[in-house]
């Protein structure tokens, strides 16, 4: 909820504190998936804490790293450094790349050889760090260069279409009638869940990482499109300046004549002038017989 919250009070302001705010709750949420008893309990003995802590990292804290990165459009760097960026964080590579971190760590074999390897481990929580923020940034789009910031339709069906292939792979895990992971399954046993039952939260939070991402950009783009209205209004309405005119709704009386209605528009046509009268002249007259 606090990503949530920053990302829609980057929609009205890019304060320098609330860049600062963002960065310092990443950095907290990093300590506590990375440097707390939750990542010793996620690589030994629950599946369940390792999908809350995947939630955190691919779901919270790229897109508060973002938020930390001014939104300037006047931000320069190297030619070289746009063309790269440009490729990786382009939507279609970024939803195959996060896609690929995601489910490629979690088939059987890396995933029980990271559980048992620190170094693996740790290469596994960076992966899916970095292609998570590949993900987030057609979203955030930190600064204009080098990417086009998409239409909120757009980014909605970006997002839809990124996470379908977790929402079955959630349910996947979650109907499973074996636990996937032996590591798990002889594990010393945790807040009485067995294995197969906490195979299954974490099937269901998959789904739910998911569903999170739709909702947050649902919001931010339900209020970032309110806040772009209100501006627009607070621009073209009232007072004696020369900003545009907002149209606003104006009923009319039923029965108005439609003639009445043109005018009240401005709709109207410059009066067709007279003819010209021509003078006879003189002596024209018919000539006595």
């Amino acid at each position: 909820m606090i990503g949530v919250a920053l990302l829609l009070l980057h929609g009205r302001t890019t304060h320098r504190r609330l860049r600062w705010t963002a960065l310092i709750t990443a950095a907290l949420l990093l300590g506590a998936i990375w440097f707390s008893p939750l990542n010793t309990v996620a690589q030994h003995y629950l599946l369940s804490a390792h999908l809350l802590q995947v939630t955190l990292l691919m779901g919270a804290i790229p897109p508060l790293l973002l938020l930390a990165l001014p939104r300037d459009p006047r931000v320069r760097m190297p030619r070289w450094l746009q063309r790269t960026l440009r490729v990786f964080v382009h939507p279609l590579v970024a939803i195959f790349a996060v896609n690929a971190a995601f489910f490629g760590w979690h088939t059987v074999a890396p995933y029980q050889a990271a559980m048992q390897n620190d170094n693996l481990w740790s290469l596994e929580q960076v992966s899916l760090l970095l292609t998570s923020v590949m993900f987030w940034w057609p979203i955030v789009t930190p600064f204009s260069p080098p990417v086009k910031a998409m239409s909120p339709l757009g980014k909605i069906g970006y997002i839809v279409l990124a996470t379908i292939p977790q929402t079955f792979g959630g349910l996947v895990v979650a109907l499973a009638h074996h636990p996937l992971y032996s590591l798990y399954a002889d594990a010393p046993r945790l807040l009485g869940l067995d294995p197969l039952t906490d195979q299954q939260i974490a099937g269901a939070s998959i789904a739910l990482v998911s569903k999170i991402a739709l909702f947050t950009a649902f919001t931010v783009i339900f209020v970032r499109m309110l806040n772009a209205s209100a501006s627009d209004s607070e621009d073209g309405g009232g007072g004696g300046g020369g900003g545009p005119q907002v149209d606003r709704p104006r009923p009319r009386p039923s029965g108005t004549p439609r003639w009445l209605e043109d005018i009240q528009a401005g709709r109207t046509v410059p009066e067709p002038a007279l003819p010209r009268r021509v003078k006879d002249p003189a002596g024209s007259g018919p000539r006595p017989g």
